[in-house]
């Protein structure tokens, strides 16, 4: 007998697991881009017939908080291109005029009064560079008269085009340095994608467990309208009896206590069913209220069957994929970038500064007599003299700058550094946190499945107990060995053993899904892939993978504070 339990036991593993692999064949993509659900969009019928998968796609296609979450996704995306535009070109245009008048105060003003005129127009682009120097490519023109006597260039035009470029060689250098905002920017886009397959994962659990509550609620309203018609039966049964005189008339309101109890019963569960039903509507994504008013009719019967799981293999899986890991492991990158750039930040300040570029002069050229200081010839010129002069580069000029700077004490830059510190090693320890976390979850959902298998055992074997119960009790009650109350007593006992049955039946269920979620096995469970966006064209990529350009590539965090690597 034993044997003959153990081959049916392994037949019906073998048909679940073989259920399961059909259901993972089907796969299911769901988009991680925006804008893929139409608002208001029509998904109801009078009666839907639906198997848990349809549920499933239905939800996928159209729950709400998936479209709330791809729009994250779309904006942390947005913030890592924000981020690279501390390497975007500026060009920059200046256009000025001036004038001025003042009294002379000495021989060399020329005049009696200072008078001057002037205009400006400049042009100018420059940028960041990855290595965390600055470039800047500047044309400069101005125009200025006066009327002193002592210019001799009056109008007089000057015209300059220069070279400037800056590099920190200490605090600031380095390609990894300067390109912290970017990895961390990107490292928060990766975990709001972890975030999406979070909310994929839950809404997707969500389903299944609604859907067996649909059907538990289901099934628990047919199993109430029968305990109702067993309670019909006795009752009319009684009022036979009492017609022929074997039953008091008090046997009556015995059994009409018990009729009107189950109608209650009944009553509680049709409510069930809707609510039941209303929540898988919500997961399902339904807005329009004609659609709420569908009937949903599960297709899917809950299987009595069970499943043999591996606790150390479940484990391994779970660290391997749950979601919840790998955002605690995004969570130590950014610590590290952080800890990177704070290293950096106490260095002293050295920058090299070098310009180079030329000059040109033009205008009239007024020449006088230096004792009368009467206008002896007027040469015409203009600003295309000092164009030319700039093509031609007759004029140049040139200068080279070193600086340094320190702050005493550096007291700020050095308590970033030990924070930074203390953050990776926090997100060190919670990365240990959050593993302790899933193996308990895992083996907690273990424990939850095996002792769900082992309840639906039990709660068939009480059920089909109390059924045998009841037959024998009817028996006696129509031999006149037995009274109405014990008989409405052992039905009572019959409807809580099958209530309990089919609640045993839906937890199996939902412990099971729970079980995947936790061993992180759901999505290829379910054959749910995601589908991610093309990845943008991220611009200003030049450098950064140069080793000798990266700050990190000499610095070494020797320090006994320094985090320690995973």
């Amino acid at each position: 007998m034993r044997a003959k339990g153990l081959v049916c036991m392994t037949t019906a593993l073998v048909g679940l697991l073989a259920l399961g692999a059909g259901a993972a064949e089907q796969r299911f993509e769901v988009g991680a881009g925006p804008g893929q659900q139409k608002r208001g969009e029509r998904l109801g019928a009078p009666e839907m017939r639906l198997s848990l998968q349809d549920a499933v796609a239905l939800a996928l296609a159209h729950n709400i908080n998936l479209e709330v979450s791809r729009l994250g996704l779309a904006s942390s995306g947005q913030g890592l291109l924000g981020s690279t535009g501390i390497f975007d070109p500026a060009v920059s245009s200046t256009v000025a005029g001036s004038y001025s008048e003042a009294p002379s105060t000495n021989a060399l003003t020329g005049a009696d009064v200072g008078i001057g005129r002037g205009r400006e127009f400049d042009l100018s682009l420059g940028a960041l560079i990855p290595t965390g120097g600055a470039y800047s490519v500047g044309w400069t023109n101005t125009r200025t008269t006066t009327n002193s006597s002592f210019y001799f260039l009056n109008p007089a035009y000057n015209s300059g085009l220069a070279l400037s470029f800056r590099q920190p060689l200490l605090k600031g250098f380095g390609t990894d340095v300067n390109r912290t905002g970017i990895e961390v920017a990107r490292r928060n886009r990766d975990f709001s994608r972890v975030g999406f397959e979070q909310t994929v994962i839950s809404t997707a659990q969500s389903v299944e467990s609604a859907y067996w509550n649909l059907v538990y609620t289901i099934d628990n309203l047919k199993a109430t309208q029968h305990s109702l018609m067993l309670a019909q039966d006795l009752l009319d049964q009684t009022r036979a009896r009492v017609r022929i005189g074997t039953s008091a008339p008090i046997d009556i309101v015995q059994s009409e206590a018990a009729v009107a109890a189950r109608e209650l019963d009944i009553i509680q569960a049709e409510n069930a069913v809707e609510n039941a039903g209303d929540v898988l509507k919500g997961l399902m994504g339904f807005e329009n209220a004609e659609d709420w008013k569908s009937k949903v009719v599960p297709t899917d019967a809950l299987e009595a069957t069970t499943e043999l799981v591996d606790l150390d293999k479940a484990i391994a899986d779970a660290l391997a994929k749950r979601p919840e890991l790998r955002q605690r492991q995004l969570e130590l990158e950014i610590g590290e970038i952080n800890l990177l750039a704070a290293r950096n930040t106490v260095k002293p300040q050295l920058d090299l500064s070098l310009r180079y570029g030329y000059a040109g002069v033009g205008g009239d050229l007024i020449v006088t007599d230096p004792n009368t200081g009467e206008v002896l010839s007027v040469t015409k010129g203009g600003w295309s003299d000092a164009l030319s002069q700039l093509y031609h580069r007759d004029y140049n000029q040139w200068s080279a700058m070193m600086t340094f700077s320190y702050p005493l004490g550096n007291h700020q830059a050095k308590a970033q550094l030990a924070q930074s510190r203390f953050a990776t090693t926090t997100a060190q320890q919670n990365i240990a946190l959050q593993r302790q976390a899933v193996i308990q979850d895992v083996r907690n959902t273990v424990r939850l499945l095996e002792a769900s298998a082992k309840g639906i055992a039990a709660a068939v074997k009480s059920r089909e107990l109390a059924e045998r119960n009841l037959d024998a009790e009817q028996k006696k009650f129509a031999n006149g060995m037995s009274t109405n109350f014990q008989v409405v007593k052992i039905q009572d006992d019959l409807a809580a053993a099958q209530a309990a049955e089919l609640r045993a039946r839906v937890l199996y269920r939902q412990a099971t899904a729970a079980y995947q979620v936790a061993s992180g096995m759901l999505l290829e469970q379910m054959g749910i892939a995601i589908k991610g966006e093309p990845e943008a064209h991220e611009p200003h990529t030049a450098l950064k993978d140069v080793g000798f350009l990266k700050f990190g590539h000499y610095s070494k965090d020797t320090s006994a504070q320094a985090a320690p690597k995973p």
